[in-house]
């Protein structure tokens, strides 16, 4: 079965990463090849992963070295450090599918994936979201409507959704082929699309 998982600010490549956010690694080499170990430990080349921006900087060769050596399905949403040049070495690639966000429902539940979290989540809206390291979210947010899957918060490793439905809404048994088929068919995240892989 295809299992789905959420990663965020992998930051692959930016020389700056280490030391501005205190991650815990000796070096970008360290920090890259640890990132890596821990995608591949969780994620299988079936399953699905959903990049909620900030993903790497580099050139085209490390892209590809990238591309080959991490396990699954991907898809970016687009962060604030994925800037045109970036994705645009993505989409050469053909291996990556890039979104500016992208929703799903669950039972009366919707889903929000962005990169920043939005300012004012509606009712019954999760806002599953990266861009913030220090914090898991300002305070002034309404806690509760949010999930961050930034790497600083979940132990540098990507998060399966199955983790983010049972913490938010106490549920366990998720019907994936359905997520699958909202995420990569539904009309309404095509028009979020940028480009398909």
């Amino acid at each position: 079965m295809k299992d789905i998982y959420l990663i965020s600010d992998t930051h692959f490549g930016h020389w700056f990463a280490v030391w501005f956010w205190k991650r815990p690694f000796k070096d970008i080499k360290d920090m890259n090849n640890t990132l890596i170990a821990n995608w591949n430990s969780r994620i299988k080349e079936e399953d699905m992963v959903i990049i909620l921006g900030d993903f790497f900087a580099g050139n085209r060769l490390f892209l590809k070295y990238l591309l080959s050596n991490l396990n699954g399905e991907k898809i970016l949403i687009k962060g604030n450090h994925d800037f045109k040049f970036r994705y645009k070495k993505l989409l050469k690639e053909r291996g990556i599918s890039i979104y500016n966000k992208m929703e799903f429902f669950l039972n009366e539940h919707r889903f929000l994936l962005t990169h920043k979290p939005i300012k004012r989540v509606p009712e019954k809206t999760i806002n599953i979201h990266g861009h913030h390291h220090r914090k898991l979210i300002p305070s002034k947010y309404e806690q509760n409507k949010y999930f961050n899957v930034a790497v600083d918060h979940n132990n540098y490793k990507p998060v399966a959704l199955e983790e983010i439905v049972e913490n938010k809404l106490g549920e366990k048994d998720l019907n994936h082929i359905h997520i699958i088929e909202q995420i990569k068919y539904s009309h309404l995240n095509r028009r979020y699309a940028i480009a398909f892989a």
